[in-house]
């Protein structure tokens, strides 16, 4: 995962019927490679456990994702309580795993 970076991301999103996608521990992967997700409106399982460099406010806009069933945060630095509990309000039908 060292390789995938925001770029890749932004083909990945292209996947449109793609379901479930996991990014664990992609160290090259920040926030905008977040904006190219929030397209992909048929996600359901969605993990970023590890992501080092994604931040709060790139984690809040995943809130576009609304058929999102399970989002997992574990091990990722930017993710606060506050965001935790902004996730859980917006999203109130997903399994978020802190």
């Amino acid at each position: 995962c060292v390789h995938i970076t925001d770029i890749g991301v932004g083909y990945i999103s292209t996947m449109l019927s793609l379901t479930a996608l996991f990014l664990r521990w992609c160290s090259q992967v920040r926030d905008f490679g977040l904006q190219h997700l929030c397209s992909m409106r048929n996600l359901q399982v969605l993990s970023l456990a590890g992501c080092p460099l994604l931040t709060s406010s790139g984690l809040s806009s995943l809130i576009q994702l609304r058929h999102l069933q399970e989002l997992e945060l574990t091990n990722c630095p930017g993710a606060s309580h506050e965001l935790f509990d902004y996730l859980k309000e917006h999203l109130p039908r997903c399994l978020i795993i802190e």
